[in-house]
């Protein structure tokens, strides 16, 4: 770690005589739980960001643009709370801007050129439950956040952004073969628009390339949905329960399903002061209706005083399968800011299969408070729960491994109290 910062501190020296502005930036939020029930009994002693994969005590992004604002770079990093190791942090990429309107990017994208729709507030900032169907980032619009690959956004007018994501793998190595096919590339990117109305929002759509082909038959036999049920068909109508859905298929042969990806619509209101709103579909499509699934989002929020602040949201998934049931779920959250330093935060979530016999209805709640420390730090302290509210219903899982259900029994009922440490520089 002490070669890292070394290694930065020199390239920042060295930057500032090529750059007119290298910036530095940072915002970490852990999550230490001393006490949590995972079902089982009381238990403890983890540490999570409110994303999960682990936990990050430090991260940093550092922004260099050169002189005529042509090129730069950023790189983001951070450490591991076990070990110190770093790794790269949401952005990662240098990008060059050959005329005004034409902006070329390549490396990890987050948000990519801000396109996103994000409602974030209440549990999303602590340990986050499994208890909805969309929230928080990318609720109604997503990003390119697993993605690596070259960006290009073009911008004609000023309120009008066209943008495209082309994935790539890296090649190290004069014998690696990492690139893949010309279908696998530009099938899988993400290609879309925004426009901005003044005064009012901005409208939003994207194409997002999930191309993934039909496989080869493995055996000759009885296959459903791609998979192979049986090789004898009085087997296979066994197993299946009825010939419903059944297909022979030579070895060889074709099976399974193509996927093409995801077409998302969305648009962000600002037209009244101190409101957000947005709403967003998205239509996955494949060559089988019933895999081409729905989803409708809405959400907003709104301050209703300097101190207090609303926000909710409402998703719904409709299944192109007409044999199963939609799942929806919703939320609805404040912030209290009791006096400049004392703030409250509570929200309440639920996800609710409209199958009656489906496993998944969920509840979870939050109620916590954030002291302000200074003018860069705030210190919390949370308690938050899933109910499961079917006897078949999990309670689900509060990304945090002590209070996760790991052993699949039906819990209903877990809980944690955790610290939150928040630092922004």
């Amino acid at each position: 770690m002490k070669k890292l910062i070394g290694a930065l501190a020199l390239a920042a020296m060295v930057a500032t005589s090529a750059f007119a502005e290298v910036s530095f930036g940072a915002w970490i939020c852990n999550l230490p739980t001393l006490i949590a029930s995972d079902g089982d009994g009381i238990k403890g002693g983890a540490v999570s960001n409110p994303w999960g994969w682990g936990a990050r005590p430090a991260r940093a992004d550092i922004n260099f643009t050169s002189d005529d604002g042509k090129a730069g770079m950023i790189l983001g990093v951070y450490a591991d709370f076990a070990g110190g190791v770093a790794g790269s942090s949401d952005n990662t990429l240098l990008w060059v801007k050959p005329i005004d309107q034409i902006k070329l990017s390549l490396g990890k994208h987050d948000n990519f050129f801000g396109t996103r729709s994000d409602l974030c507030y209440g549990s999303w900032n602590w340990l986050r439950p499994n208890t909805t169907v969309a929230w928080g980032e990318g609720i109604t619009f997503s990003s390119a956040s697993d993605k690596s690959g070259l960006g290009l956004q073009i911008t004609p007018v000023e309120a009008l952004k066209i943008f495209a994501m082309i994935p790539l793998n890296a090649v190290s190595g004069a014998s690696s073969n990492a690139v893949d096919t010309l279908d696998q590339i530009f099938g899988q990117g993400r290609y879309g628009a925004t426009y901005a109305i003044d005064g009012i929002g901005t409208i939003k759509a994207q194409f997002i390339g999930q191309y993934s082909g039909k496989k080869d038959a493995t055996a000759a036999g009885w296959y459903k949905n791609g998979k192979l049920v049986a090789g004898d068909y009085q087997a296979a109508v066994t197993a299946n329960e009825g010939t419903d859905g059944l297909v022979y298929q030579k070895a060889g042969d074709a099976v399974g399903t193509t996927s093409y990806g995801t077409i998302e619509a969305a648009f962000d209101l600002t037209a009244v002061d101190k409101l957000f709103a947005t709403f967003g579909v998205g239509f996955t499509m494949t060559d089988d209706s019933k895999s081409n699934n729905i989803k409708i989002a809405l959400g907003a929020s709104y301050g209703i005083t300097e101190a207090f602040k609303l926000a909710g949201d409402f998703s719904i998934n409709i299944p192109g399968d007409s044999d199963k049931k939609p799942t929806a779920g919703f939320g609805v959250g404040l912030d209290y800011a009791l006096t400049d330093a004392l703030g409250l935060v509570a929200d309440v979530r639920m996800k609710m299969p409209f199958d009656s016999d489906a496993a998944g209805s969920q509840l979870s709640f939050l109620v916590g408070a954030n002291y302000a420390v200074g003018s860069n730090a705030s210190l919390g302290l949370g308690f938050q729960a899933i109910v499961g509210l079917k006897d078949n219903s999990p309670a689900g899982d509060l990304k945090l491994v002590q209070a996760a259900n790991v052993d699949n029994e039906t819990k209903k009922f877990i809980f944690a109290v955790p610290l939150r440490f928040s630092t922004w520089f």
